[in-house]
C-alpha cells in the first residue's frame, strides 16, 4: 500500500509539472506574437524569438512524454501491473468438492439468503481479505489514471477466468465435453443418468459458490471506473465462458432422443433450474442478461423435453411376443412403478408445474389451466389407458385361449393391486381403477375357468340316475375314467406351458375357485353313479383337490398380495387382500425398460 502511495505522489507530480509547461511555452509564444505585431523588433531577431518558442515547445512535449511513458513511472506502472496480476492469480477459491458432493434434492435456503442481501451484504461470497481487495483497488485506480484502463481489465479477465476454470476443473467435468444430442444418445445410461446428476450438483456449486464470489470481486475492484460501467462487462466476459459450457450439456440432454427413463432426470434437473432461476436473476440480469435470456431457454426446453419423455409411455414399442408362461409382462410392471413414482413423491409437483407450463402454451396465458391434480390425474390416466391397450394386444397373440385369460388376470391383478391405495389411484381416481382393472381381471379369471375347466363340469353334470343295466354302468365307468385323464391332462398341459400365477393371493384364490366349481359336481356325479362303481378304483373327491392344489406350482410369490390371504372367490370382489408394503417398487426409478424392445417374458419386479 505503501508503494501504491509513491506512485500516486510521483504520478501526480509528473501530472502537475506536465500541466505547468503548457502555459509557460504558451505565455512565450504569445509575447512573441506581440513583439511581430507591434514591431518592436526587427524581423531577424524576431524570427530567432520564434524558433527558439518552437524549440522550447518540442523540448517540454518531449521531456514530459519520457517522464510520463519511459522515466520513473512507467517503471512504477509495470510493476504494479505484476503486483495486480499476481495478487489476483492468489485470489483462489477454496475447495468445492465437498459442496458438489450435497443431493441434487438439498434445499438452498442459504445461498438465497447471501444473494438477497445484495452485492453489498456481508455474507456474500468473497475472495480474498479486505486488504487484498483495497490493494488491489488502489492499483486499478492508479492505473486507470494513467491510461492503463486496457491493460487493467485484460489482465483482471484473463486471470480471474483462469482461477475460475481451474476451480471448477478440480470436479473432474469430463461429461461436459459431450454435449451433442446425437453423442449424448450414444452414451450408456448408467454413464449419462450419472452425468446428469453431477451436472446438477456442479451448477449449483459454479453459481452459488464460484460466479458469486467472483462478481463480488469485480464489483469491489472496478466499479471505480467509467461510471461502474467497467466491472459488469469483465464479470460477463469471465461467466459467460463458464456457463455456456453448462447450458449446452443441459441443452443436448434436453434435446436428446425422448425415452421414458430420462424423464426422472429431466424433471430434477428442470427442478434444480428452477431453484437456482432467482440466483441467477441476481447474478447476470443486470451484468450479463444473455446468459439469464440463455438459462431462461434452457428452462422451457426441460419442460418440451420433459413432456416429450412422459408422452412416449403413450406410444410404447411392442415388437416383443406376450410372456409364454402367461405371467406380467415385463412392461406392464415397469410402467405401474414408474406411473407410481410420478405420481408420489419429489417428482409430482415437478411434473405437475411441466404440465401446467405445457398447458398455457398450448391455450394461452390468458387461459385458465386445470387444477394441479387434474393435470395430473389425466396424463396419468391416458398413460394407464395405453398400458391397457398394450395388455389387450399381447393377449390376442395367444393362440391358447387358456394362456391368453391367465395373461390378462395376472396383468390387470397386478394393475389393481399395485395402484390400490396409492396416490396413483387417488389421483386417476380409486373407483375407476376398481372399475377398470379389478374388473377386468375378474372377468379374465371367470374365462379361465370356463375354458380350461369348463368343459369337464359339462362332462360330469349328466345324471346317470340308478339304472341297473350294464350298459349304464359302463357309460358311468367310462366318465369317470375320462374324468380322471382329463384331470391329468389339464394339469400335465399347465406344467407343460409353465403357466404361472405369479402373485400368491390371487393363485390361492383360483385355485379355491376352481375346486369349487368342480369337486361339488363331480361328488355328485360320483354318488350318482356309485352303484357302477362299486369295487373299481376311482379318482377320489379329496384326490381331486390335491390335484387342483398342484396348479400353477413353481409360480412363486413375487406378485405383490402376499399380505392377508383372501377368502372369497376370484369372481367376488377381493378387497382384503393387500399389497406387500413397497413391493414391487421402482428400484430408485432408473432401470431402463427391459422388456420394451427385447424379451418381456421376465415376471421379476423391476
Amino acid at each position: 500500500m505503501t508503494y501504491v502511495d509513491c506512485v500516486q505522489k510521483l504520478s501526480a507530480a509528473v501530472a502537475e509539472v506536465t500541466a505547468e509547461c503548457e502555459p509557460a511555452v504558451q505565455r512565450l509564444q504569445d509575447a512573441v506574437e506581440f513583439l511581430g505585431r507591434t514591431k518592436a523588433t526587427d524581423k531577424l531577431r524576431l524570427r530567432r524569438l520564434k524558433d527558439a518558442a518552437a524549440a522550447l515547445r518540442a523540448v517540454c512535449e518531449e521531456e514530459v512524454e519520457q517522464m510520463r511513458y519511459e522515466g520513473p513511472l512507467d517503471e512504477a506502472l509495470l510493476r504494479l501491473q505484476d503486483e495486480y496480476e499476481e495478487i489476483l492469480r492468489r485470489l483462489r477459491h477454496p475447495e468445492v468438492g465437498e459442496s458438489a458432493g450435497s443431493g441434487e434434492g438439498e434445499s438452498e435456503p442459504d445461498g438465497m439468503d447471501r444473494l438477497g442481501q445484495g452485492m453489498d451484504g456481508p455474507d456474500w461470497p468473497a475472495l480474498g481479505s479486505p486488504e487484498q481487495i483495497e490493494v488491489l483497488r488502489r492499483i486499478f485506480e492508479t492505473l486507470t489514471s494513467n491510461d492503463c484502463l486496457d491493460i487493467c481489465i485484460d489482465i483482471f479477465v484473463k486471470v480471474r477466468y483462469r482461477q475460475v476454470a481451474k476451480a471448477l476443473m478440480r470436479l473432474n467435468p469430463e461429461y461436459l465435453k459431450t454435449y451433442e444430442p446425437e453423442d449424448i444418445d450414444r452414451i450408456e445410461w448408467e454413464s449419462l443418468e450419472s452425468s446428469i446428476s453431477l451436472w446438477i450438483c456442479h451448477l449449483r456449486v459454479a453459481v452459488h459458490s464460484v460466479l458469486a464470489a467472483e462478481k463480488h470481486l469485480s464489483r469491489a475492484v472496478l466499479s471505480s471506473a467509467m461510471d461502474g460501467a467497467v466491472w459488469p462487462e469483465c464479470f460477463a466476459q469471465i461467466s459467460d465462458r463458464i456457463m455456456a459450457v453448462f447450458l449446452r450439456f443441459g441443452e443436448g440432454v434436453a434435446l436428446s432422443s425422448p425415452e421414458p427413463q430420462k424423464l426422472f432426470r429431466l424433471l430434477e434437473m428442470f427442478s434444480a433450474a428452477s431453484r437456482l432461476r432467482p440466483v441467477l436473476s441476481l447474478l447476470f440480469d443486470d451484468a450479463a442478461p444473455d446468459i439469464a435470456a440463455r438459462f431462461r431457454e434452457l428452462q422451457k426446453m426441460l419442460v418440451n423435453a420433459a413432456s416429450r419423455a412422459f408422452a412416449t409411455l403413450e406410444n410404447l414399442p411392442d415388437a416383443s411376443p406376450p410372456p409364454s408362461d402367461a405371467s406380467v409382462p415385463g412392461v406392464v410392471r415397469y410402467v405401474i412403478n414408474y406411473l407410481k413414482c410420478v405420481a408420489d413423491g419429489k417428482y409430482a409437483s415437478a411434473m405437475v408445474h411441466v404440465l401446467r407450463t405445457e398447458s398455457l402454451w398450448k391455450a394461452g396465458f390468458l387461459s385458465r389451466p386445470d387444477p394441479d391434480e387434474a393435470l395430473l390425474g389425466e396424463s396419468l390416466a391416458r398413460a394407464l389407458d395405453a398400458l391397457l391397450a398394450i395388455v389387450e394386444l399381447k393377449r390376442g397373440r395367444y393362440k391358447d385361449r387358456v394362456a391368453s385369460q391367465l395373461f390378462a388376470m395376472n396383468s390387470y391383478w397386478y394393475m389393481y393391486m399395485r395402484t390400490r391405495g396409492s396416490e396413483l389411484a387417488r389421483l386417476v381416481g380409486e373407483e375407476e381403477m376398481r372399475e377398470k382393472y379389478k374388473a377386468a381381471a375378474e372377468a379374465a379369471a371367470y374365462a379361465y375357468q370356463k375354458e380350461a375347466w369348463g368343459p369337464m363340469l359339462r362332462m360330469v353334470q349328466t345324471d346317470v340316475g340308478t339304472e341297473k343295466g350294464e350298459a349304464a354302468r359302463a357309460v358311468a365307468r367310462g366318465k369317470v375314467e375320462v374324468f380322471a385323464r382329463e384331470v391329468e391332462e389339464i394339469l400335465t398341459r399347465h406344467r407343460a406351458a409353465g403357466y404361472k400365477v405369479p402373485d400368491r393371493d390371487l393363485r390361492e384364490q383360483i385355485k379355491k375357485a376352481v375346486k369349487e366349481m368342480v369337486v361339488p359336481a363331480y361328488e355328485r356325479f360320483l354318488h350318482s353313479c356309485s352303484t357302477a362303481m362299486q369295487g373299481r378304483p376311482v379318482l377320489t373327491p379329496e384326490a381331486l383337490k390335491e390335484l387342483i392344489g398342484r396348479l400353477f406350482e413353481g409360480s412363486g410369490g413375487s406378485g405383490g398380495g402376499n399380505a392377508g390371504r383372501g377368502e372369497v372367490g376370484v369372481g367376488a370382489a377381493a378387497e382384503e387382500l393387500v399389497p406387500s408394503p413397497g413391493g414391487g417398487r421402482l428400484r430408485r426409478e432408473r432401470r431402463r425398460v427391459e422388456g420394451l424392445r427385447a424379451g418381456e417374458g421376465s415376471t421379476e419386479s423391476l
